[in-house]
């Protein structure tokens, strides 16, 4: 930049009415943004090809135009100095910072290689303002103007390729220019965009361009209409998804909005597993995929994702089903030879939006039930209702609740500092995974509602019922895996066997959760039939007294044993009582002598005052050791 600037004098400059000249060039100065639309406008009418080949020549011609400036200014300096010229008049003009890394002149043996960065490109800046980030490099013009430059000056046909560009999401636009001999067939494809074509033949195939889009718009706004009177004639779903892959003869894969699979299609003779294709944001290995996924979330768009460095993975353009703002879940359709890459993307668009009508009327029917069955089990819970019109509304509702059934109690907590609104919203999904999961798995009989207490399920447990602790892990693993940011307590009640007895079991299993958060036994799965009477009792509010009556207890035993350094004789009492006082069974536990075990028990014996012949002595020294424990204040373990 410095050599651009230090290389600017005033006299190249001669403004006359009308007419501007640079180093004795007439120049137009032009708005970047009316290029940036002259770009967009090229690209609509001619397509993305031609528009790329037209900007190439251009940049050509410009640069050739530049290179006969050089030489005039400069004839006698050497080629390197002149393509150093080339790069400052780039600069001079505004279009783009260049610095080269890299320039070999051998013209005596016909080789040149030269290689750069450009930063500030007009170009890629009007691409994506226009287009957005796109799979290909987009500064056309600078790499037409680069060719042109060297061509002009070295006497040979050079042509540059841009390695890395910002237009496609990389972090610098990255340039190399040789001969074309020396790029061989590497270049070839590249070589046709300089082949200039009569304007009239650009005409007449950005004619039949036009038509065939015009075509494919007819093609799909009819695939579109019939595919949204197959959802709202009630054809299934599975219908709808094997209409599209038959459409497009590819693996067509629709998943809800944790990435569990729906449905899907696979061409006849495909034996492939579904697994295969499914996307899932946790399970891929390649950390640009998961950024490619997470784009997918965030930018709601269609993308086309493939991973070179895994040949297992095919690529495949993906689309999010949405409804308002929210994504329903994801339509995945795997490439295969011979599709129009087009018309699989519009295709696809518009199928995503049939599947969200799809879900839509889905969502609705499921709200609608899940409401009336959430103000059933609110009634029931209440205690505002009598019973016998709940009794009538279950059999309406198809409940037998002479079967067996258990609550599942779910309350949320946040494992990091989160306001209240995230902790809802938190609160707000996992409810809505639980009840989705429920529907997934084609579950019936359960009731689900979110309460001040917590979430709450009722299900039937009975004979052909659900395993209630397995419910509950898979809940737990399911809230672990999708969302990591919130901690639940989970307390199963014991069973219910008539719908009389529902309330107070619920009632028991609120008082068992309040038990555990007073116990510190957050992020677990309780059930009440697991809580023991010192579980209850130490979660009292008596605690505060239960922990002094412990303390005087043990007191003389605990002084001893920090005035000796140690906690041997309060741990060996705790291992001696724990093995209801059999000496041969805590010597083994332990790893002492019987002898040294004995004189222990001795010493406990005289320290502490204690008579360990005494039944309610036993028990009540047991006691004062589980509530110091519970309470952290003694450390023990089983062994010496």
């Amino acid at each position: 930049m410095d050599e651009a600037l230090t290389s600017f004098n005033v006299s190249d400059l001669e403004f006359q009415p009308g007419q501007l000249t640079f180093k004795g060039e007439r120049f137009l100065l032009i708005n970047a943004e009316a290029l940036g639309m002259l770009r967009r406008d090229l690209v609509s009418t001619l397509g993305r090809e031609r528009a790329k080949g037209f900007l190439l020549r251009y940049g050509w011609e410009c640069g050739y135009k530049d290179a006969s400036s050089i030489k005039r200014q400069y004839g006698n300096a050497s080629l390197e100095f002149l393509h150093r010229q080339g790069t400052i008049f780039h600069m001079q003009e505004g279009v783009v910072h260049v610095q080269i890394q890299n320039l070999q002149v051998h013209p005596e043996q016909g080789k040149f290689f030269m290689e750069g960065i450009w930063t500030n490109s007009y170009e890629a800046e009007q691409h994506i303002q226009h287009f957005g980030l796109t799979e290909d490099p987009v500064c056309w013009t600078l790499i037409g103007y680069a060719g042109g430059v060297s061509s002009g000056l070295f006497g040979r046909r050079i042509l540059y390729k841009e390695i890395t560009c910002v237009g496609r999401g990389d972090d610098q636009c990255r340039f190399v220019g040789k001969t074309v001999e020396d790029w061989g067939n590497e270049i070839s494809k590249e070589l046709l965009y300089y082949e200039a074509s009569k304007i009239g033949e650009e005409l007449e195939e950005a004619l039949l361009l036009i038509q065939n889009k015009n075509n494919m718009l007819r093609s799909i706004m009819d695939i579109h209409e019939q595919l949204s009177r197959m959802v709202l004639a009630g054809q299934s779903r599975q219908v709808i998804i094997d209409t599209i892959g038959q459409m497009l003869n590819s693996p067509v894969i629709v998943q809800d909005r944790y990435f569990r699979p729906l449905t899907w299609w696979m061409p006849p003779g495909d034996d492939s597993e579904v697994n295969q294709y499914l996307l899932s944001p946790s399970r891929e290995k390649s950390p640009e995929l998961r950024i490619r996924l997470r784009q997918l979330i965030q930018e709601k768009r269609a993308l086309e994702l493939s991973f070179d460095e895994d040949p297992a993975f095919r690529r495949r353009t993906a689309v999010p089903i949405i409804l308002g703002e929210d994504v329903m879940g994801y339509l995945t359709v795997i490439h295969v030879e011979g599709t129009d890459k087009e018309l699989r993307h519009m295709i696809v668009e518009r199928a995503a939006a049939v599947m969200g009508v799809d879900l839509l009327k889905e969502r609705t029917a499921l709200d609608t039930e899940h409401r009336l069955k959430g103000e059933f089990l609110d009634d029931l819970l209440s205690g505002t209702t009598p019973m016998e019109p709940l009794v009538k509304r279950a059999m309406y509702m198809g409940y037998d609740f002479d079967l067996p059934h258990r609550f599942i109690l779910i309350e949320i907590g946040s494992n990091k500092n989160k306001d209240q609104d995230h902790l809802n919203r938190m609160r707000n999904e996992l409810f809505t995974l639980i009840r989705s999961d429920l529907n997934v798995s084609s579950v019936k009989d359960f009731l689900v509602v979110d309460r001040r207490e917590g979430i709450v399920l009722l299900v039937n447990t009975g004979l052909n019922g659900l395993d209630s602790v397995k419910l509950a892990r898979t809940i737990q693993k399911r809230q672990k895996d999708l969302l990591e940011n919130i901690t639940i307590s989970i307390c199963i009640s014991r069973e219910a066997v008539s719908i009389e007895q529902l309330r107070s079991t619920y009632t028991e299993c609120i008082q068992t959760l309040q038990v555990m958060k007073r116990l510190g036994r957050n992020s677990e799965i309780i059930s009440v039939e697991e809580m023991s009477v010192f579980d209850l009792l130490y979660a009292s509010p008596a605690q505060e007294q239960l922990l002094k009556y412990a303390r005087q207890s043990l007191d003389k035993l605990l002084q001893y044993d920090q005035e000796s350094g140690g906690g041997t004789l309060t741990q060996t009492l705790h291992v001696f009582l724990s093995n209801e006082c059999n000496l041969q069974r805590t010597a083994r536990v332990m790893s002492v002598s019987l002898s040294g075990l004995k004189y222990r028990i001795q010493r406990i014996r005289e320290i502490g005052e204690m008579d360990l012949e005494n039944p309610d002595q036993r028990f009540n020294l047991q006691l004062a050791l589980r509530i110091l424990i519970a309470n952290g204040s003694l450390k023990v373990s089983e062994s010496k």
